[in-house]
């Protein structure tokens, strides 16, 4: 639905600039409105058609599924909470890796304290390695416990059922990438337009704006699953 959506907007898009094109309705900066439908901004939207997807979050919307999938398919996160029969194998495998959890955290927060490796050359979080790495370090740490959990309870018993759990919420999501890849294409047409320079919006809230385009699909998905997991 929300595909259909997106391609809908980018439609609106190409004719209120082809219409405002005309009209010459005219930027803040003194240019007019340029016309995606023009020679000039086809060759334009096809010459970057690769860059617009990959400026989309792609692998930042990875690393999140996979830390979902990990704390869901192990049942790490139920047997915290205690929402699963905790047997005595499943409550040393729990402890186990609450240790490990917390010997993770430790180090994470040992590296970025005053002195750390990952901070900066001046000594701060802003321009140093964890700024640029944390999702991937916090991914890492929420997957290993959980791995080690689903293991030692006998949950995960080879490497193909540790692969399945944390591609689960992939596997369930796998429509969503194709969401985000036309997302990818109305976001460009945004900015290539100007439209938010035309409302008077800051740069902030169209980045606000642009993250809330990537995320929809994948929280209706969430949604849909939850309200079909009750059901079942």
């Amino acid at each position: 639905m929300l595909t259909i959506i997106y391609l809908l907007l980018i439609v609106a898009l190409v004719l209120f600039s082809w219409v405002g094109s005309i009209y010459g309705l005219m930027l803040p900066d003194g240019t007019i409105l340029p016309n995606i439908l023009s020679e000039e901004s086809v060759r334009w939207f096809v010459r970057h058609s690769i860059d617009n997807i990959a400026a989309a979050p792609f692998v930042e919307i990875l690393l999140v599924l996979i830390s979902v999938g990990a704390l869901r398919s192990s049942n790490f996160l139920a047997a915290v909470f205690r929402r699963v029969r905790i047997t005595r194998r499943h409550r040393y495998a729990l402890r186990t890796s609450v240790v490990v959890f917390a010997v993770c955290i430790c180090i994470l927060a040992f590296s970025i304290a005053p002195g750390g490796n990952l901070l900066s050359v001046t000594g701060h979080i802003p321009g140093g390695p964890f700024a640029n790495g944390w999702l991937f370090l916090i991914t890492l740490i929420l997957c290993l416990p959980c791995i080690i959990y689903g293991w030692m309870s006998g949950l995960w018993n080879t490497e193909k059922d540790v692969l399945n759990g944390l591609s689960a919420e992939i596997v369930c999501c796998a429509d969503c990438f194709i969401t985000c890849v036309v997302a990818s294409q109305l976001v460009a047409a945004m900015r290539y337009v100007c439209l938010f320079d035309l409302l008077g919006w800051s740069e902030t809230v169209f980045a606000m704006t642009e993250l809330l385009l990537y995320a929809l699909p994948f929280i209706e998905c969430w949604l849909m699953s939850s309200a079909a997991h009750r059901k079942s």
